[in-house]
């Protein structure tokens, strides 16, 4: 039998050789940015561009971020395949400006930070705001001074009403988006590929997403949305959602850079995680319904969730992507969820989501205030 000594000797082992490799590729990262911009020319202020990211509040703090990248004029419209590889690569592409002022005005705050080496800013504001009764979008204003070029931006605000204490919280590959993520070769093809009018809704999505949301543009229901998907993708994906008419909702989506605490980014569990119990713990009024699918660990993030917070969720919604909802682990995970009184509903499309809805009374905003109040409360 192998003694716990010479267990922790390897274990501290494999950790210093993981710390050395993050080290090791956060400096290349550096380095290679370095060079980049030793061999580019610097950013001329006219051509600072901010991409804000839709932000959400609650009645003690409000959220923003966005980044600052080097303006590009917008390419024509691709129609054939080269076309489409450079507008993707342009996406990716981005060069990404850091040590930019970045001001914003909200609710008669007026405050300042910088933007990071990749370009990322965030601001949290405290304010002093109750929440409004019905969910609705509200405004703040975000600029770059001395760098005027763009003029000062209107970002939406989500703030989540009082009246209806239900919200989602959904994953968007294979959820609402149809990216074959559990098929290599499809999955590439459709990154490299396909804009935002090329991809495919999963059917059912669209429609289940307003009949929850009542209306698209502007719900009154607050929409959260979880993905892998890097930062990068936000305007395609904002795109997207807009062109099927799927709810708008603030996004937690991933860096896909390296620094010296994390190789490339955060695993697809933990990032997930780590961004719902945010969400929940920002909200704690709220009732949760948990969107997603069965091709990537989301019905295992899913009922760590609900174990970590039973009264807060209302209902999951699994779409089968794997055939595999009463087998294996996956219907080991659906059966906890249910044995811990949540709904479970996991098929191949949406199709017949509604009859959930109805179950949980979401349908009907007094009944669903108040079954809200009752499972908070419970």
């Amino acid at each position: 039998m192998q003694s716990n000594g010479t267990t922790d000797t390897r274990m501290n082992t494999a950790d210093a050789f993981g710390r050395w490799l993050r080290a090791f590729a956060a400096g290349l990262e550096q380095d290679v940015d370095q060079l980049k911009d030793l061999l580019t020319d610097p950013v001329a202020p006219a051509n600072v561009q901010i991409l804000p990211y839709a932000g959400y509040r609650n009645d003690r703090e409000l959220r923003v971020s966005g980044r600052v990248v080097e303006y590009r004029p917008p390419l024509a419209p691709a129609d054939d395949v080269l076309d489409k590889l450079l507008a993707m690569w342009a996406i990716y592409n981005s060069r990404e400006v850091g040590g930019i002022t970045v001001r914003c005005e909200a609710h008669g705050i007026d405050a300042t930070c910088i933007s990071d080496e990749e370009g990322y800013f965030q601001f949290t504001l405290s304010v002093d705001r109750p929440l409004p009764g019905r969910t609705t979008w509200e405004n703040v204003k975000l600029s770059a001074p001395g760098h005027d070029a763009q003029g000062e931006l209107t970002v939406p605000i989500l703030a989540p009403g009082s009246d209806d204490r239900w919200a989602i919280i959904s994953d968007i590959d294979d959820t609402i988006m149809e990216t074959g993520a559990t098929n290599f070769a499809a999955n590439w093809r459709r990154i490299v590929l396909e804009q935002p009018g090329d991809r495919l809704a999963v059917p059912g999505s669209a429609d289940l997403y307003r009949t929850i949301a009542r209306d698209h543009a502007s719900p009154t229901r607050p929409f959260f949305y979880v993905s892998s998907s890097p930062w990068n993708l936000y305007g395609f994906l904002t795109q997207f959602m807009e062109l099927n008419r799927i709810p708008h909702g603030p996004m937690f989506l991933k860096d896909l850079g390296i620094d010296a605490g994390k190789f490339i980014d955060a695993g697809h569990k933990t990032h997930k995680l780590e961004a719902i119990r945010s969400i929940l713990r920002f909200y704690p009024q709220h009732r949760f319904l948990l969107m997603g699918d069965n091709g990537q660990q989301d019905v295992e993030i899913y009922t760590e969730v609900v174990r970590e917070f039973p009264q807060r969720i209302g209902a999951v919604f699994i779409r089968d992507v794997t055939g595999e909802c009463a087998a294996g682990a996956n219907a080991t995970h659906l059966a906890e969820m249910a044995s811990l009184g949540v709904q479970t509903h996991c098929a191949a499309s949406f199709a017949d989501g509604v009859s959930i809805l109805r179950s949980l009374r979401i349908d009907n905003p007094v009944e669903a205030t108040r079954a809200s109040g009752e499972g908070a409360a419970a």
